[in-house]
């Protein structure tokens, strides 16, 4: 099957993605949908889409690719904000669930003393690891190393932990970036906030936390000055709310 007639039916290509996992191989299947979603041929949403991006989301997770999963996460937006937000948000919600549910059972498997499970790695990604990512893992190795006595532990969250760990707030990152600006989905994006600052209260993530409080100061300020989706004057008095984030805790973070 030729690779126009993926283009022009999005159906051909979600089909074949489903033929490549059922032989394993979920990198191929991932590459394909890639090249679909990322495609600068002009495309009218369809729920066809949706089953698309859900399916390559899913394989970002299953395949630890968080940068596969932002950029595939920023096509759809582009492909689906003005036709289907309903879409976008449930897409949105999909990718934090699944990605929350990763994170607590390698939790519990770290907890557990089980050995991280085989993942498959993509060309030249630990190559391609920006300075968040050096930042990420040392910083990690020397927290758990200095929250546990025991080695052997420190070592399985490590291994365990820190790749679920990483995934989850690179999507936090993504679904706040994506989110800035859209007044739509503003509940979205104070719900996805809220969560960002639990994950930072609930792992001790304080260089994180500091990133996150920075990013949104950020949002706010644009939105003050060039507004949003859908929003031609920022009015914080009488147009918009501004969102409480309700964490009492956090105010232990700095300590």
């Amino acid at each position: 099957m030729s690779y126009n007639s993926f283009l022009n039916k999005p159906e051909n290509a979600l089909r074949r993605a489903e033929e490549l996992l059922t032989i394993s191989q979920p990198s191929a299947a991932l590459a394909l949908l890639h090249e679909i979603l990322s495609s600068r041929r002009h495309k009218t949403w369809s729920p066809t889409y949706e089953k698309i991006i859900i399916l390559y989301l899913d394989l970002c997770l299953q395949l630890g690719r968080s940068r596969e999963a932002k950029d595939g996460l920023h096509q759809y937006r582009n492909l689906s904000q003005s036709q289907a937000p309903g879409s976008l948000e449930a897409v949105i919600r999909h990718l934090i669930e699944a990605s929350e549910k990763k994170c607590r059972e390698a939790k519990e498997a770290a907890d557990k003393g089980e050995s991280p499970k085989p993942e498959e790695k993509g060309e030249g990604e630990e190559a391609t690891a920006d300075d968040d990512d050096a930042d990420f893992y040392e910083g990690s190795h020397l927290l758990l190393s200095t929250m546990s006595t025991d080695p052997e532990k420190a070592q399985r969250d490590t291994a365990v932990l820190l790749p679920a760990l990483k995934f989850l707030w690179e999507v936090y990152r993504a679904v706040l970036d994506i989110l800035k600006s859209n007044s739509k989905l503003e509940r979205l994006y104070h719900g996805a906030a809220v969560a960002a600052l639990r994950f930072c209260g609930e792992y001790k993530r304080r260089v994180e936390f500091r990133r996150l409080c920075d990013m949104m100061r950020m949002h706010l300020g644009n939105l003050s000055k060039f507004g949003g989706v859908g929003t031609v004057t920022f009015d914080a008095g009488r147009n918009n709310k501004v969102r409480s984030l309700d964490c009492p805790w956090l105010g232990r973070m700095d300590r």
